[in-house]
């Protein structure tokens, strides 16, 4: 059974210095852009981790490598998933990102299957939501981003020339 389908929306690592992250990533896979996002607050009231209400902080970094979104996370503040990843194993790669044609049902196929879902946000003011669950014996985690209007053409404007993402054009 597959939870999601389609191309992968986006490979995030979690660092622990963003300018050292920002150009490994450029010299390595050309990522010439990045738009810095400091201090995103994960809130009680409106994200959990591991089942619990969660109040944590991190510094994001978001690029392009052609056509590929790249996020570079450190863990600011709190836990979570991130810091926990970076505890546990250092840097490196954190999860692969999709963003399904119907969030809903596949958080409900998620929730049918018996999957945990490790890390939940939902932030309607800026219009995203996310829910992360294991990578199983792959490794990693998956991210599942319900992403609207307004956050998919913020994204649109960061591509580079030549590539789009990965959602029907409209």
């Amino acid at each position: 059974m597959s939870m999601v389908s389609g191309p992968i929306f986006q490979m995030a690592w979690v660092v622990e210095d963003l300018d050292a992250a920002e150009r490994e990533f450029g010299e390595r896979y050309g990522v010439a852009n990045w738009v810095r996002i400091p201090g995103i607050h994960f809130a009680p009231q409106t994200c959990r981790f591991r089942g619990a209400p969660a109040d944590f902080t991190i510094d994001s970094a978001l690029g392009y490598a052609g056509g590929q979104q790249v996020e570079l996370i450190v863990p600011v503040a709190g836990e979570s998933l991130y810091s926990e990843t970076l505890a546990q194993s250092g840097p490196g790669l954190h999860h692969c990102a999709w963003v399904p044609a119907d969030f809903d049902a596949a958080l409900a196929e998620l929730r049918a299957a018996g999957t945990e879902i490790l890390q939940h946000g939902d932030f309607p003011e800026v219009g995203m939501e996310s829910v992360y669950y294991s990578g199983g014996p792959l490794g990693s985690y998956v991210e599942l981003l319900r992403l609207q209007p307004q956050v998919r053409a913020m994204f649109d404007g960061m591509v580079p020339a030549g590539f789009r993402n990965p959602w029907p054009a409209g």
